[in-house]
């Protein structure tokens, strides 16, 4: 079946409190994708982040963890967590909360509030008896522990890297038991939320789709509790590093970062850290999108005393061996290739052994020839159409910023001259290919320029930031989406 989607972060949505939540706003945008006849939501990791990365989604600091962040704070007054009253009297235009741009250490001391007061009243009412939250804590227990204790040392250490911290977790500290409890009730009220989202998603007919970061940060629980995972040297430090060398994204490469893994020791555990996790996902999303699939092949190691993207060497991974065993252990897992970047024949081979669908970007496909996989007329079914992802630009940003070469090969390609706006040629192209999916970030479908981009690669500043206003879902966007959607048979009745 032909399906549409439009990808849209949960920060994005808008909020009074400064950022995306699981709230009513995020219920509304369900309402907005089943009238538009679209089938899929695609969001960016629900993992836990960290100012120490700058709070990108793709670092995160606990593989399994919910990002508290996305708590929706008038949900926990109907859950009787927080009463009208308590949160009446915070004056939100003290934490000078932006609309349009999530600003996230305004939006953590905001919520930190409403948070605290919250779990006051959780132990008080002795919630901590609750079916639900003993359940919950049953059920992930192979991961919760040792977050909320990672969380509570952080804490306790004022926040700092662990390689500065003076208290362990054998030594006494007071509160200590109290913080650890109170990120546990942080994590059981985001799943609460999420999966309640989810159910909403799933009776509409809309399937979740989500992300699993290839990386997670040295900044993590799962580094810091479990080293053997990751390739340390003799003292338990990181040699190298994780990124990509010169690519579509960066002329200089790309140095994320984060930890490598010891695929050696992994492939000994029968990979069952990946297993667990990959199925902790697809418990989560309905589509599990594996960024940077091309790693299971092979991965770049980077020094970490030069951070060079330019100067990194590809190792070998036990690719296909790992995909055999996720195959005996999870079949028929819905699963996407995030296979941009540096596609070698090896990575193609390993691709076509998953079966799984690769994905395909129309701004790539005007930098060369007729012969470029991300044209729309070398695209197949078992692919995901894009007009662009996080990493792009959006396309109003593409058409200003591409070469002349690349622009002139656009409009001869899609009769731009022929749309009162570029961008929805582009749309249509993606919309009219054979790829059984097709997803369009909401800012293309807007038109929106640079301003509005989720990400920019190897940058750190104006990242995971932008939001929707409340009106921008209006009815002459819904009708622009249905009426495309629609014309090429990807619309959903319902």
């Amino acid at each position: 079946m032909r399906k549409a989607g439009i990808l849209l972060p949960i920060f994005s949505l808008p909020s009074k409190y400064g950022i995306g939540s699981l709230g009513e706003e995020a219920y509304k945008f369900i309402d907005f994708l089943a009238r538009t006849g679209q089938s899929v939501w695609q969001i960016l990791p629900l993992t836990s982040t960290s100012p120490e990365d700058f709070f990108s989604p793709y670092k995160t600091n606990g593989a399994f963890s919910g990002n508290f962040d996305f708590i929706d704070i008038d949900f926990l007054i109907r859950d009787n967590f927080l009463s009208q009253n308590f949160v009446n009297s915070i004056d939100l235009k003290e934490f000078e909360t932006d609309p349009r741009y999530v600003h996230y250490e305004k939006v953590r001391k905001l919520k930190e509030i409403f948070f605290k007061e919250a779990f006051k009243n959780f132990k008080e009412k002795e919630f901590f008896k609750d079916p639900n939250f003993i359940t919950f804590e049953k059920n992930n227990s192979f991961w919760l522990q040792e977050f909320c204790s990672y969380m509570a040392l952080k804490e306790i250490n004022s926040f700092k890297h662990y390689s500065t911290w003076i208290y362990s977790k054998d030594n006494f500290v007071n509160n200590y038991e109290n913080i650890f409890n109170y990120h546990k009730f942080l994590q059981f009220l985001f799943y609460k939320q999420w999966f309640e989202l989810k159910k909403y998603a799933n009776n509409k007919k809309i399937e979740i789709f989500g992300d699993i970061p290839m990386y997670i940060s040295d900044d993590s629980s799962d580094f810091y509790f479990h080293k053997e995972l990751f390739l340390t040297n003799e003292k338990g430090e990181i040699s190298s590093v994780a990124g990509v060398p010169p690519d579509e994204f960066s002329a200089t490469g790309q140095c994320w970062g984060n930890p490598l893994y010891n695929w050696d020791y992994l492939k000994s555990t029968n990979f069952s850290w990946w297993i667990e996790r990959i199925k902790k996902s697809l418990e989560l999303y309905d589509i599990l999108r594996i960024d940077h699939f091309r790693a299971f092949e092979s991965f770049y190691s980077i020094d970490i005393k030069t951070r060079n993207a330019t100067n990194g060497k590809w190792i070998k991974t036990p690719g296909k061996e790992f995909f055999e065993t996720l195959k005996k252990e999870i079949p028929n897992a819905n699963i996407v290739a995030e296979d941009l970047g540096i596609i070698t024949e090896e990575v193609q081979a390993l691709l076509n052994y998953t079966g799984y669908p690769g994905m395909k970007i129309i701004q790539f496909g005007f930098n060369s020839d007729a012969n470029n996989l991300n044209l729309p007329h070398r695209f197949h079914k078992n692919t995901v159409a894009y007009t662009g992802t996080h990493d792009n630009a959006t396309l109003a940003e593409w058409l200003l910023t591409t070469s002349k070469n690349s622009l002139e090969y656009a409009k001869q390609y899609l009769r731009l001259e022929t749309y009162d706006k570029y961008s929805e040629a582009f749309i249509r192209s993606v919309m009219a290919s054979c790829s059984e999916l097709a997803i369009v970030p909401i800012q293309d479908w807007l038109d929106y320029g640079s301003w509005a981009r989720i990400n920019t690669p190897s940058t750190v500043e104006i990242n995971w930031k932008f939001r929707l206003l409340k009106d921008e879902l209006n009815e002459n966007l819904e009708n622009y989406i249905s009426y495309i959607t629609g014309l090429y048979g990807r619309y959903v009745n319902r």
